[in-house]
């Protein structure tokens, strides 16, 4: 198992394709282990001469998890700090998500890289490009958002569901794949039905990993804590490529469109029957727009 055991943190780790190609680092989302990102899409990024690193967040994975951090106050109660603009205190923040992947980049000795993230990935890839803009090549933010509390949240029932628990015992994968399609069916879009052979395949991948509700808190609070990014994003120069779903529950697609005018340049990509999820049907879309957006760096 690869893990880089950093200065203050230890992170997992893949490392697919040839290592003298253009490296794209794939960051996922709330609670979400790397192995989420579906093997054909990655396959899809090297047909097109990539090299691709997936990591696992901190409190992700089988990354290092922070149980013992307090954490200050219910996320309910976060959230409407959030909304008032009050500050948020949280065990750690995006910023310190961010510096994780600063220091993995040093452990696999690259100076400069491709970043790619997904919600709250695409957060902790923006704030990786302002905080180290000589490192990061291209941005690709993926139904994320700034951090602007009027236009990142979205239905009150997909919120809910960064909440929800397990029914029964939350050793059992069964229970666990169970409490995933309840959030699936959720958070993906209404309009595209997924083959069921897929959808049970990628449920079942993440239920064979440990259930954190505090975890999926601690990077709910580092999203809340950190606040409002846009005036740092304005700043940015990094190239970047935003993609959002038409039909996004959790981060509204005015999310997305706002991180592509705050950033100077930003090109924006709205694909129809995606909701906050990776329908199949988008694979082949996504990894051309990641790819032509990484060699137009390149060239």
């Amino acid at each position: 198992m690869p893990i880089a055991k950093l200065k203050h943190i230890n992170l997992y780790y893949e490392s697919y394709g040839d290592t003298s190609l253009p490296a794209v680092l794939l960051v996922m989302g709330l609670g979400t282990p790397s192995a989420v990102w579906p093997q054909s899409f990655i396959s899809m990024l090297i047909e097109k001469g990539l090299r691709v690193i997936t990591v696992d967040n901190r409190d992700s994975g089988f990354s290092d998890k922070f149980k013992k951090a307090v954490i200050p106050y219910s996320v309910p109660m976060a959230i409407g700090r959030a909304l008032l603009r009050l500050p948020v205190a949280a065990p750690y923040k995006l910023e310190d998500m961010a510096l994780d992947i600063d220091e993995l980049l040093g452990y696999l000795s690259l100076k400069r890289i491709h970043v790619v993230g997904a919600s709250l990935g695409g957060m902790i890839a923006q704030v990786l490009a302002t905080i180290r803009p000589s490192k990061v090549q291209s941005l690709t933010s993926i139904m994320s958002a700034s951090g602007n509390p009027r236009t990142g949240f979205g239905k009150v029932k997909a919120i809910y569901t960064l909440l929800m628990q397990p029914n029964g015992d939350i050793h059992s994968v069964e229970n666990r794949a169970q409490h995933y399609y309840r959030i699936f069916s959720i958070l993906k879009s209404p309009d595209y039905q997924y083959p069921e052979d897929v959808a049970k395949k990628m449920l079942s991948s993440i239920a064979q990993y440990e259930f954190d509700a505090k975890a999926s808190e601690r990077q709910l609070l580092a999203i809340l804590a950190s606040g409002d990014r846009s005036s740092q994003l304005s700043r940015l120069k990094t190239p970047t490529l935003v993609i959002h779903g038409k039909d996004d529950p959790l981060l509204p697609l005015a999310a997305g469109k706002e991180v592509a005018e705050l950033i100077p340049n930003a090109k924006l990509e709205v694909l129809p029957k995606m909701g906050h999820d990776f329908p199949p049907i988008h694979f082949e879309t996504i990894a051309s727009l990641i790819a032509s957006h990484v060699w137009q760096v390149e060239a």
